[in-house]
């Protein structure tokens, strides 16, 4: 391990481009070493330099930042992790072609990367204490989501007739979410504080396992009763690789969809929609 600050640094900045802006924020919103498994300390120390994780253990923390397995981010860090093992980069360029003088992206994947860009620029991370909060009830998730979703503010009666819930029930719901410092309120009138903004799930550790859900219940019981707009299905045969290589570009353009959206559109014009994208195994039968 003759260069673990080299891995240090690169851990550093991936954890402040995935929204944590110090490694004790980090270590706290994710379960701490309940999620980990290991104390705080251990993991500062990586970022410091001073240490390198297992293998299996750096797995768990870019699966607890949130880094997706195939993104540049997780090859910067594997890069950065096998560089910092052997001392030098000279063994990693056996696994890359020579460096392009221009990138010769296909115009999809220019529009993917500038998306995902933007959207790592507009995204805030919630406490694990404010997840817990918006898991309260179905009210108070979906008013969370309503006011994230929306700018400016919005009286607790266009949340009753755009939710259908009982003006008590949103009421209290709005007054949880003021004292959680997720929004702002003013009488009967409320604010979301990160309107606008892109908030990504929580990580899947065992202290966010119980939230996540939570939320997927509520999301799955809401949807019930939503209407579907629209529904594309196709079945084929793939590889484990394509398969890979196609999720990749299914999440890229999932996120997409937030070029076409925004908080500031005509509230009588627009509507918030939910983008579900799911693939089966469908055949043979595990």
């Amino acid at each position: 391990m003759k260069n673990s600050k080299a891995f240090g640094n690169v851990l550093a900045r991936v954890r402040r481009e995935q929204g944590f802006t110090s490694a004790h924020q980090f270590f706290k919103r994710v379960g701490g070493s309940k999620s980990l498994g290991l104390a705080y300390v251990s993991y500062w120390d990586m970022e410091r330099g001073k240490k390198l994780p297992r293998s299996w253990r750096l797995k768990a923390i870019m699966a607890a930042l949130g880094v997706a397995p195939h993104s540049a981010r997780a090859q910067d860090l594997v890069k950065a992790y096998f560089t910092s093992l052997s001392g030098s980069e000279e063994l990693l360029q056996f696994l890359s072609g020579p460096a392009k003088e221009a990138p010769d992206l296909p115009s999809r994947e220019l529009v993917e990367t500038a998306t995902r860009r933007m959207l790592e620029q507009l995204s805030v991370n919630l406490t694990l204490e404010q997840w817990k909060l918006c898991t309260r009830d179905m009210v108070t998730d979906i008013c969370q989501t309503y006011l994230n979703e929306t700018a400016g503010w919005v009286t607790a009666a266009e949340l009753v007739k755009a939710t259908r819930f009982k003006m008590p029930a949103v009421k209290k719901a709005l007054k949880a979410l003021a004292d959680g410092d997720i929004v702002d309120l003013s009488g009967d009138k409320a604010r979301g504080r990160h309107g606008g903004k892109t908030i990504p799930l929580l990580p899947l550790t065992p202290a966010t396992a119980g939230i996540r859900a939570a939320l997927r219940n509520n999301c799955n019981a809401w949807l019930a009763e939503s209407r579907l707009v629209a529904m594309k299905r196709v079945s084929l045969r793939m590889t484990k690789a394509n398969l890979d290589q196609y999720l990749q570009h299914l999440e890229n353009a999932v996120k997409l969809a937030t070029v076409y959206g925004g908080v500031n559109e005509d509230r009588r014009e627009s509507a918030i929609y939910f983008v579900d994208a799911k693939v089966y195994k469908y055949l043979p039968k595990d």
